[in-house]
């Protein structure tokens, strides 16, 4: 046979393959995601999925998809034909299981890699679960065979309030104010969950303490971004504040324990009593300036000092 033929022949053989066979490289795959089916991809991280429920257990959990109790969220790539599947993330966390090597102990929060990697027969299902504990920050999620490509995001559920933070006590506090006052006397603070994600509805904290009134129950005030409470209507000269944080103790599910407390004492009274205070500071201050002057000015005279003597206050 010619070496035409041959060449003939063996193009003939090829194409008969393609008919008979689908190149892996030609699989197609369609996303499930949850409950939800042929998701087809995000646009940009403003469509990210939360997880059903915050993790304080400590442990990464999927009982069903409208289970409340699941905080990873369960990616199902359905492909047409055998190929091989890559998942990527750039802050999250993935796994195919959420079961350990002895396929009974639940894997704990912080398992999982950045990347996976999966060569599957025909057309078939491949499942993995993926999380992240921002709730601020989604994490991008992206799915791709040798032909296709789709990008996801997801992101955590805020938990329940757990920690204070930048906490701001008023240095002074003036008698005669009210509660409608709320822009003197303000104790501000942020609350945050196990993860340090920001808290701003559902929490109590309550301000307590001696020497003045107090507003009770914290508020968030949504353009100040800050929760805050008043102290108030104070007839004495110090005055204590503590704050308080209702917060479940998670210390036993591997986190640290709650910020629950902070405590402040400052000086209180009138404003014409603390102008008399700040008075009399300044008049002590001068007569120590005055005197060491003195001091001075008397060594220059018996020429024990080299320079020149001091004007007095």
């Amino acid at each position: 046979m010619s070496k035409k033929l041959i060449a003939v022949a063996a193009a003939a053989a090829l194409a008969l393959t393609g008919l008979v066979a689908t190149p892996a490289s030609a699989a197609s795959f369609t996303v499930d995601i949850d409950a939800s089916t042929n998701v087809t991809g995000h646009a940009s991280s403003d469509a990210a999925l939360a997880a059903g429920d915050d993790n304080n257990t400590g442990t990464l959990d999927y009982l069903s998809s409208s289970s409340t109790t699941r905080n990873v969220v369960r990616f199902v790539v359905n492909h047409a034909a055998s190929t091989t599947i890559t998942v990527n993330t750039d802050t999250g966390k993935l796994t195919e299981s959420l079961l350990a090597a002895d396929e009974t102990t639940q894997l704990k929060n912080g398992a999982g890699s950045a990347s996976l990697s999966k060569a599957v027969t025909g057309a078939a299902a491949y499942t993995f679960y993926a999380y992240t504990n921002s709730t601020s920050a989604p994490a991008k999620i992206t799915i791709a065979t040798p032909t296709t490509t789709r990008t996801y995001w997801i992101k955590a559920t805020v938990g329940a309030a757990y920690n204070l933070s930048s906490v701001v006590f008023p240095t002074t506090v003036l008698s005669g104010e009210t509660n409608s006052n709320t822009n003197k006397n303000v104790v501000s603070f942020q609350i945050t969950d196990q993860f340090g994600n920001s808290v701003t509805t559902g929490a109590t904290a309550t301000l307590t303490g001696v020497g003045a009134s107090f507003s009770g129950a914290a508020t968030y005030d949504t353009t100040r971004k800050k929760w805050e409470a008043n102290v108030y209507g104070t007839a004495q000269k110090n005055v204590s504040m503590q704050l308080d944080l209702t917060a479940t103790d998670l210390s036993d599910n591997g986190f640290a324990e709650p910020v629950k407390y902070a405590f402040s004492a400052v000086s209180a009274g009138s404003l014409a009593d603390q102008v008399t205070a700040l008075t009399a500071q300044v008049a002590a201050l001068k007569a120590d300036y005055n005197a060491l002057a003195a001091k001075w000015n008397k060594r220059v005279a018996s020429k024990k000092a080299p320079k020149k003597a001091v004007a007095t206050k």
